[in-house]
C-alpha cells in the first residue's frame, strides 16, 4: 500500500512538472515585445515616385520625412539626399525632373481632396498647369525624348479627360488627343500617331482601342464580346509593335503584343500568377516583369536581347513594388517592401548586378524583429469554396495568453491583402490583437473566376467569408473566442457596417473607414470623372435604377436599427468617392439606437487618412476604442 501511494506520488510529481515544462515551452514561445506608440509607427518614411534626370547623375523620390510627401533628389556623385521642393500643407507625388537641375512638373492636391493638378516648378516660381475647381489631371509620363510631359485632364468638360502635352522647352501646353470617345485614354505612341483607348465593361472585364490620329480610324484590339480584361503595357520604340496584358482564354493575365501593321497577336510571355506590370529599358535591353505570386509582388528581370532572366539572388528576398531605368540602361532603380519595412529604394547596378539600398524607412526606434511575419492561411467558406487569408499572430499570444481578434477587410471591392508593410495591421497587432486579413471572393490575384464571384453579391457572399473568418479565429487555442471585432477602409469599411447590421450578434465591434453605408446615394453620385466607369462599376455593383430592390436590402443605413455593438467611425470630410453624410447618417441612426458610437472626421482628408497628425490621431482613437470594448480597459 505505501508502494501503492509513493507511485501515485511520483505519477503525481511527473504530471506536474509535465505541465510546467509545457506551459514553460508555451510561455517561451509567446515572446513580449515592445509596444510602440501611434507617433513611432507614424514616424516611418514614406517614399514614391522614381524617376532619373536626363544625365543620370540624380534619382528623384518622394519622402514624407518632413510631414507631407516632398521631393528629393539622391546624388550618385556626393550620394547626398536633397529635399528640391516642399509643401507643408499638401502631397507631392508624379514627380518628373527636367534639364538636370531643380525644375520640376510634379501632382498635388490640396486639403485632402480628389482633384489633382499638374505644377510647374521653376526657380523658386510654383505654377498650376491645369487650374480649375473641378480639373482632376493625372500624368501619364514623359516622352521618349525627355523633353516633355503626357498628361490626361478634364479641363474641357467634367466627364471627358483629353491628352495634354507640356513642352519644357518652351512652357507651351498642346492639346495632343481630343477625346470624343466614351472612352479613357490609356496610353500614346512614341510617334504621337497612336492612341491606346479604355473601355470599361465590367470589373474583370474591358475593350482596348487603337486609335490611328493620321487616319482617324479606330481598331478594336481586345476580342469582340469579351469577358477579358486588356491593360496597357508599352509601344515598342519603333512603334510597329503594342503591348499589352490580358486575361484573354486563361485565368491570370499575361503579356501579349499586337503588330499594328499586319494586325497579328502573339503571345509573349506567361506565369503562373498574375502578370502586373512590364517595363522595358529606353534601348529595350532589358524588359521588367511584375508579377503577383500570391500576394507577394515579385519581379523577374529578362535580357531580351538574350533571351534569358538575369540572376540576382537579392531579388529573392525582395517585394519589388515600383521600377524605374536609368536613362542609359545601366541602373534600375526599386521601391521595395516586406512585412516588417515600408517601401525602401533600392539601385540594382545591371552591369555588376548588385544592389544598394539608399533610402530606409522604418523609424529606427522600432526593431523589425518586433513586427509580426503574416501567416498563409486557407479558410473553408460556406460553400466549400477555399478563401486565402494571412494571419498575424502576435508574438506574446499563447493558450495561456488568450487575446482578442480582428477579422480585416480589404477596399476594393476588389482588393487584395498583400505580404508587404501594413501600418495599421502592423500597429493592432503590436498593441495585442489577432489580425485574420481576409481576401475574400472577389479579391484581386487569384484568378478572373475567382475575381467575379460577388458580383451582385456584395455584402452577401464576400460577408459570409469574412463571417468563415471569425469561425477560425474562434478555433484557435490563443484567440479569446467571445473578443473578435470586424475592421475595415472603404468598401472594407462597407463590409464592417453590414456585418454588424445584418449579423449583428457575431462580432463584438466594428471599426468602419469611410465605407458606404447608402449604395443608392454612392451610386446615384458618381463623381463627373469616373464616367467611363461607371457602367463597369454598375455591372458589378448594381444599378439603382433597375436593381433597386437588391441595393436597399444591402445598405446598412436602412436597416441600422439592428446594429447593437459598438462602432467607431472615421471619415475625411473632402471625400468625393463615399461622401461625408454616407458616415453622418449611419453615425446619427445608429446614436438613435443607445448604440455606443465613436465618429471621427478630418476636415483635411478626403478618401483615405494621409497626414501623418491624422494618422495618429486615427491610430489612437482604434486603439482606445478596441481597448476599451475588446480588452475592458478603462
Amino acid at each position: 500500500m505505501a508502494l501503492l501511494k509513493a507511485n501515485n506520488k511520483i505519477i503525481t510529481i511527473a504530471l506536474f512538472l509535465l505541465f510546467i515544462s509545457c506551459k514553460s515551452k508555451e510561455l517561451l514561445e509567446s515572446k513580449e515585445v515592445k509596444r510602440y506608440t501611434p507617433e513611432e509607427f507614424t514616424e516611418n518614411v514614406r517614399v514614391s515616385g522614381l524617376y532619373f534626370s536626363t544625365n543620370n547623375n540624380k534619382l528623384l523620390y518622394t519622402s514624407d520625412k518632413l510631414g507631407q510627401p516632398a521631393p528629393f533628389h539622391y546624388d550618385f556623385n556626393t550620394n547626398e539626399h536633397t529635399l528640391v521642393h516642399n509643401d507643408s500643407e499638401n502631397p507631392i507625388w508624379g514627380l518628373v525632373m527636367y534639364s538636370n537641375n531643380d525644375n520640376l512638373v510634379f501632382t498635388s492636391v490640396k486639403d485632402g481632396g480628389q482633384y489633382p493638378h499638374i505644377y510647374l516648378k521653376e526657380g523658386d516660381f510654383v505654377t498650376d498647369l491645369t487650374p480649375g475647381d473641378k480639373v482632376r489631371a493625372t500624368s501619364k509620363g514623359t516622352n521618349r525624348e525627355k523633353t516633355g510631359l503626357y498628361y490626361r485632364a478634364n479641363t474641357r468638360k467634367p466627364k471627358v479627360f483629353d491628352l495634354h502635352f507640356f513642352d519644357f522647352n518652351t512652357k507651351e501646353n498642346k492639346l495632343v488627343f481630343k477625346n470624343e470617345t466614351d472612352f479613357s485614354i490609356s496610353e500614346i505612341s512614341n510617334n504621337n500617331q497612336y492612341v491606346v483607348l479604355f473601355e470599361g465593361l465590367t470589373e474583370e472585364s474591358n475593350n482596348l482601342y487603337l486609335h490611328d490620329t493620321k487616319n482617324d480610324s479606330l481598331t478594336l484590339i481586345s476580342e469582340k464580346d469579351n469577358e477579358d480584361v486588356y491593360y496597357t503595357a508599352y509601344f515598342s520604340n519603333d512603334d510597329k509593335d503594342f503591348f499589352y496584358l490580358t486575361s484573354h482564354d486563361n485565368e491570370f493575365t499575361y503579356l501579349e503584343k499586337y503588330n499594328i501593321e499586319s494586325k497579328q497577336k502573339e503571345v509573349v510571355l506567361k506565369e503562373d500568377w498574375d502578370i502586373m506590370d512590364v517595363i522595358v529599358s529606353g534601348d529595350e535591353k532589358f524588359r521588367i516583369i511584375n508579377i503577383n505570386q500570391n500576394g507577394s509582388p515579385k519581379i523577374k528581370i529578362q535580357d531580351v536581347q538574350k533571351n534569358k532572366y538575369l540572376n540576382v539572388p537579392t531579388l529573392d528576398t525582395l517585394q519589388v513594388t515600383k521600377t524605374c531605368f536609368s536613362n542609359d540602361g545601366k541602373f534600375l532603380a526599386m521601391q521595395v517592401t516586406n512585412y516588417n519595412t515600408p517601401k525602401d529604394i533600392y539601385l540594382l547596378n545591371l552591369e555588376t548586378l548588385k544592389a544598394e539600398r539608399i533610402v530606409s524607412s522604418l523609424n529606427k526606434q522600432i526593431n523589425e524583429n518586433d513586427l509580426v511575419f503574416p501567416e498563409d492561411v486557407t479558410l473553408k467558406s460556406f460553400d466549400k469554396l477555399e478563401i486565402p487569408a494571412l494571419l498575424y499572430k502576435p508574438k506574446n499570444a499563447s493558450k495561456y495568453n488568450k487575446l482578442p481578434g480582428l477579422i480585416w477587410t480589404h477596399g476594393g471591392p476588389g482588393g487584395q491583402f498583400h505580404k508587404t508593410y501594413d501600418e495599421y495591421i502592423q500597429y493592432v497587432v503590436n498593441q495585442g490583437y489577432v489580425v485574420l486579413a481576409v481576401n475574400n471572393r472577389g479579391s484581386s490575384g487569384y484568378g478572373k473566376t475567382f475575381k467575379s464571384l460577388d458580383n451582385q453579391k456584395h455584402g452577401v457572399d464576400d460577408l459570409k467569408d469574412c463571417l468563415e473568418g471569425k469561425n477560425y479565429l474562434q478555433n484557435l487555442d490563443y484567440v479569446n473566442d467571445d473578443k473578435i471585432g470586424i475592421i475595415g477602409a472603404s468598401y472594407g469599411g462597407y463590409l464592417s457596417l453590414a456585418a454588424l447590421t445584418f449579423y449583428p450578434d457575431e462580432f463584438s465591434v466594428g471599426v468602419d473607414m469611410f465605407g458606404i453605408s447608402n449604395w443608392f446615394n454612392v451610386l446615384n453620385n458618381i463623381p463627373a470623372y469616373w464616367e467611363t466607369r461607371k457602367k463597369a462599376l454598375y455591372a458589378e455593383m448594381g444599378n439603382p435604377k433597375t436593381d433597386s430592390i437588391m441595393l436597399y436590402n444591402k445598405s446598412p443605413l436602412f436597416f441600422s436599427e439592428k446594429i447593437k455593438k459598438p462602432l467607431l467611425v472615421v471619415q475625411g470630410a473632402n471625400d468625393s468617392r463615399v461622401p461625408q453624410s454616407e458616415s453622418d447618417s449611419i453615425v446619427a441612426r445608429v446614436k438613435k439606437n443607445g448604440t455606443p458610437v465613436e465618429y471621427l472626421i478630418f476636415d483635411d482628408e478626403g478618401h483615405g487618412v494621409r497626414k501623418p497628425e491624422n494618422k495618429i490621431e486615427t491610430l489612437k482613437a482604434i486603439a482606445t476604442f478596441l481597448n476599451k470594448y475588446l480588452k475592458d480597459e478603462k
